[in-house]
């Protein structure tokens, strides 16, 4: 029986991306005193016992809980397929959630903060708010005993955030309209003015221009990126959204799609393929434990088994999910490559304001 109540969505706009940052700097200064630690003390009763003993408690905890509230950027047929399937495990933790774009999510979290309400459990988000949260004294540290085998650039020292999965970036086009050959092959090719128009990127692309300026330099970066700008792409928010235009060829291609959505789409017969540039963006999606968690048993239980083996090849086998977690069979292994540069928090830091004001500079009309 599937206990997930009706899941919400809620797009958010280019002038949000904006009011959030605004917030980071408010957050920063709020006193940590005036926060609670429901998740941490709960959680610190458990770190000596043994594991089948702490799998145990926290079982007990979650039963009597009967609920985990999340928030996150997931997209939601995929959401609902993963609540469904931790509940097959937990069907005594009914799911209530929000599901929007990452700067309404980090709002939302924050607003309620501010009001004393602390309703959140569990968090997902993209790379470029994740910083900003964390630093705002709202997220908890969290070691779950499922983080010790993920691969360790998809997660931070201090337990704040671990990806629970990755998105390999590609260059999607529209097999009738570019040949394979004639496919750009790296980023150096996009700026042929053959491509003027031709193309769109997304409102949200912030993140990677300033992973590729922190890999770069700035100079050289900002220097590509007003070449970029000069071959007047159009500017879309959502990846879904423009792997969709691809296909049905209002635009040739989009350099900057997530590489699952779009071969999935390929597999349902859309005229669709990838290229993957070098170095390979890969923009991964991070689990946080709230710090004031009203349900922290559940909370625990829900990121230790998304962390889990278990978990995550669900999240690969059958959602098609890149994990960050080697030895398990990807359903798109032509997504895989030795190394990705990967969009990290910590990376973006509080330079993340300046990159998303430079982006919206460069790219006019976002």
């Amino acid at each position: 029986m599937n206990k997930s109540r009706k899941l919400k969505n809620s797009r958010p706009s280019w002038c949000t991306n904006l009011r959030m940052l605004g917030l980071i700097g408010l957050l920063l200064l709020t006193p940590n005193r005036l926060l609670g630690d429901a998740a941490t003390d709960v959680l610190k009763n458990y770190q000596n016992l043994s594991e089948k003993e702490r799998q145990s408690k926290l079982v007990q905890g979650a039963k009597k809980e009967g609920s985990m509230v999340f928030y996150g950027t997931t997209a939601i047929d995929h959401l609902k397929r993963i609540f469904d399937e931790f509940n097959k495990r937990y069907p005594f933790i009914k799911i209530d959630n929000y599901r929007s774009g990452s700067a309404n999510v980090y709002n939302k979290i924050t607003t309620e903060a501010r009001g004393n309400r602390y309703v959140v459990d569990v968090i997902d988000l993209e790379p470029d708010t994740v910083y900003g949260l964390a630093k705002s004294g709202l997220v908890a540290s969290y070691f779950s005993p499922s983080r010790k085998e993920i691969m360790e650039e998809f997660m931070d020292k201090d337990g704040f955030w671990t990806a629970y999965y990755q998105l390999p970036v590609v260059l999607g086009y529209n097999t009738t309209k570019i040949k394979k050959a004639e496919a750009p092959k790296s980023y150096e090719d996009l700026l042929d003015p053959k491509w003027e128009g031709r193309f769109s990127l997304d409102t949200s692309d912030a993140q990677n221009m300033g992973t590729l300026l922190e890999y770069w330099g700035k100079e050289r970066g900002i220097q590509y990126f007003e070449k970029l700008a000069s071959n007047n792409p159009s500017l879309r928010r959502g990846k879904t959204l423009q792997a969709q235009i691809v296909a049905s060829g209002e635009v040739d291609f989009a350099p900057w799609l997530y590489g699952y959505r779009v071969l999935q789409m390929k597999q349902t017969g859309a005229p669709l393929d990838v290229v993957l540039f070098k170095p390979t963006l890969s923009v991964p999606t991070y689990l946080l434990l709230a710090k004031n968690a009203p349900h922290p048993n559940s909370a625990a239980l829900f990121i230790d088994w998304m962390l889990s083996p278990d978990g995550m090849r669900f999240l690969t086998e059958v959602l098609g999910r890149n994990v960050p977690r080697q030895g398990l069979k990807d359903k798109y292994p032509e997504l895989n490559v030795p190394q990705y540069l990967v969009v990290d928090p910590k990376n973006l830091g509080t330079n993340y304001n300046e990159y998303l004001k430079l982006y919206c500079k460069i790219f006019k009309g976002c």
